[in-house]
């Protein structure tokens, strides 16, 4: 015979498991229901050209710059295939959350990038980026999208959604980006060479005066127009472009130079466009890598070098600047260089 209290306890335990079951099916149904499709973004504008920043994402190997899990987590380690960047382009890495892999499968140059990546379960999501260049710099949008499994939205539930623990981090990456573009802008460095000889040559030139501030200004006016004098007369160059400084006023806030483009042979011309002719001679040579900015400063390291290995510039000599990597072969000022030279006795 089951006494009083044991019969009570049984029927509390009934109803406990009836409770449960009922909750359970509850639990299920609302996981059921929850939305499984996902897309999480965030977005930055950042102070940079559109080509430096896509370059600079669309190569793996430079996430470990900037990625917010790899500041979280020291211990992660990656492992990269031949291919870095550019569609197929992969990667993986193993860390104290887990392990996973990455893989670019579209991609617009300069516009957008799209991966798939893989953590090891039963989803893939998409990752993406896209890059809106504007006059206030590129607008950098990046996102994630892709479906939950069953099992996933429980687990997502229980860890205040997806978006609670994704946008915080997106935000922090896209922070962490902007601070390594811009530092990667603003690299700069002057590399002395010493004496070389000077082949020199032919050139086609326009020659302006203005004040120092406006060199850069200026060069951008006369540079096309030296070259559209060219493709006009079907004329190809035979160098880099480079410039040539006659007169340098600093007191009067003055500078007097041209523009030049190197050419094969002496051309006729008429016009703003005239050809001239740089004699082969013993030159003190300073490559410069960086923004324009820090055009001074190279000089003064230059001519400092110049000292330093005992040369005297030659009195009335033109110095002059080749532009052997410029904006037209990449937007990130941090890769341009330029080559000074400046003329010195034998």
């Amino acid at each position: 015979m089951i006494s009083n209290s044991k019969f009570s306890l049984l029927k509390y335990l009934k109803y406990f498991i009836f409770l449960l079951l009922a909750a359970i099916i509850v639990l299920a149904i609302y996981g059921a229901l929850l939305e499984s499709k996902y897309d999480i973004n965030r977005s930055r504008v950042i102070k940079a050209p559109a080509e430096v920043i896509f370059e600079n994402v669309n190569e793996f190997k430079n996430w470990e710059n900037w990625s917010p899990w790899f500041e979280e987590d020291s211990t992660i380690v990656t492992t990269y295939p031949d291919t870095t960047s550019g569609v197929g382009a992969s990667y993986s890495w193993k860390g104290k959350s887990g392990s996973g892999f990455m893989k670019t499968v579209s991609l617009i140059p300069n516009k957008e990038i799209i991966h798939q990546i893989n953590f090891g379960n039963s989803s893939s999501p998409e990752v993406y980026w896209k890059f809106n260049e504007g006059d206030l710099g590129t607008d950098v949008i990046w996102g994630m999208r892709g479906e939950n499994s069953y099992t996933e939205k429980f687990y997502w539930l229980f860890k205040g959604g997806i978006e609670k623990n994704t946008m915080p981090i997106y935000d922090r990456g896209l922070e962490l980006l902007e601070q390594h573009i811009l530092k990667e802008m603003e690299k700069h460095s002057f590399e002395p060479i010493g004496a070389v000889d000077y082949g020199g040559g032919y050139y086609l030139y326009q020659t302006t005066s203005c004040k120092i501030e406006d060199i850069e200004k200026k060069m951008s006016e006369m540079f096309p127009v030296v070259k559209k004098f060219m493709a006009d007369n079907s004329i190809e160059p035979s160098g880099k472009p480079f410039s040539l400084n006659h007169k340098w006023d600093e007191e009067n806030n003055t500078a007097m130079f041209s523009v030049c483009i190197p050419v094969k042979e002496r051309v006729i011309t008429t016009g703003d466009v005239l050809t001239g002719y740089l004699k082969p001679q013993k030159v003190f040579k300073t490559i410069f890598k960086g923004d324009y900015k820090f055009s001074n400063d190279a000089w003064e390291a230059a001519y400092n070098a110049l000292n330093a290995q005992g040369y005297s510039e030659i009195e009335g000599a033109e110095p002059f600047e080749v532009y052997s990597v410029g904006p037209k072969e990449t937007a990130n000022p941090g890769k341009w260089v330029t080559e000074i030279y400046i003329p010195v006795a034998p």
